[in-house]
C-alpha cells in the first residue's frame, strides 16, 4: 500500500506514515485524509493549496529543504521500514 507523500515533523523532518487514499489532482502525489482539502475540482493537497513546490506540511521549512533534501527524507523513511534494529535508544 503507498503511503502519503507528505513530509511532516518541523525539527525532524520525515515522510508521513498514513496510507494515501487518493491523489492531488494538481500535482498527482498521493496523499493521505490529513493531508488533503476538497475543493470544488477535487482533492488537492496542503502543498499545492499553499502554492509550494515541494509535499511539505509547513510552508517555512519548505523554503528551506533542496531537492536533494526531499530525497534523503525519502531514502530514510524506507530505510525504517526495512531496519529491524533501531538506530537510537529510548532513553525514556
Amino acid at each position: 500500500m503507498a503511503k502519503c507523500e507528505m513530509v511532516v515533523g518541523y525539527l525532524v523532518p520525515h515522510r508521513c506514515e498514513n496510507p494515501a487514499l487518493g491523489t492531488c489532482v494538481k500535482c498527482g502525489r498521493g496523499f493521505c485524509d490529513e493531508h488533503t482539502n476538497a475543493t470544488k475540482e477535487g482533492r488537492i493537497c496542503l502543498a499545492c493549496q499553499q502554492g509550494l513546490e515541494m509535499p511539505v506540511a509547513l510552508p517555512i521549512a519548505a523554503s528551506t529543504f533542496t531537492p536533494a533534501d526531499m530525497l534523503l527524507f525519502g531514502s530514510t523513511s524506507a530505510m525504517n521500514d526495512n531496519d529491524t534494529d533501531d538506530m537510537f535508544s529510548d532513553l525514556s
